[in-house]
């Protein structure tokens, strides 16, 4: 593991475990014109309304962050070259769409950690919510995602009802029982 991530990571388990808080978690925030950490951001709540909050709030900011990161590139570039690019607002969406394939690759490594879970037994869908926000950059609608997903691949039973339900705090998620 990286310095940086280990100290990170350090920091975290030791507010905690000091302020007994069950929820932290951290966002790296770039710098504006280069792709290395600037700073990160670290949250901590004992009430599980505060990570939810939490991860919707990064999601949105993030997303703005790289718009705001693209355009200090443009602005950067511009000063040195005297030429302003015609696809700066392209840029800045494709930059801003760069966060969207993160919780993508997020999602996927969630699904994993999910089916692994699930192989000791059933788990309510507030547990496994609070779980794979802790652990990954995702908001509660990726969670449903989730397991919308799993339960159309058949690898989940779908617990929660048909046509546009998700699953709600209380269902219970358990593995899909396999035939034979």
């Amino acid at each position: 593991m990286p310095r940086g991530a280990a100290v990170e990571k350090l920091f975290r388990h030791t507010i905690e475990d000091t302020l007994n808080m069950p929820f932290v978690v951290s966002t790296r925030i770039d710098k504006s014109t280069a792709d290395r950490p600037h700073f990160f951001i670290t949250y901590g709540s004992k009430n599980r309304e505060g990570l939810i909050a939490f991860r919707n709030t990064e999601y949105a900011a993030l997303r703005e962050h790289e718009r705001n990161r693209s355009d200090a590139s443009e602005r950067k570039r511009a000063d040195k070259t005297g030429t302003s690019d015609l696809f700066t607002n392209f840029y800045a969406e494709v930059r801003e769409a760069t966060i969207d394939s993160i919780v993508d690759e997020h999602k996927g490594r969630a699904s994993e950690q999910l089916l692994a879970a699930l192989t000791h037994g059933p788990i309510k869908f507030a547990q496994i919510v609070d779980g794979l926000l802790k652990e990954f950059m995702l908001r509660e609608t990726n969670v449903k995602d989730i397991c919308v997903a799993l339960a159309k691949e058949a690898k989940i039973e779908n617990s929660w009802g048909g046509g546009n339900h998700k699953p709600k705090d209380d269902t219970i998620i358990k593995l899909r029982k396999s035939a034979g």
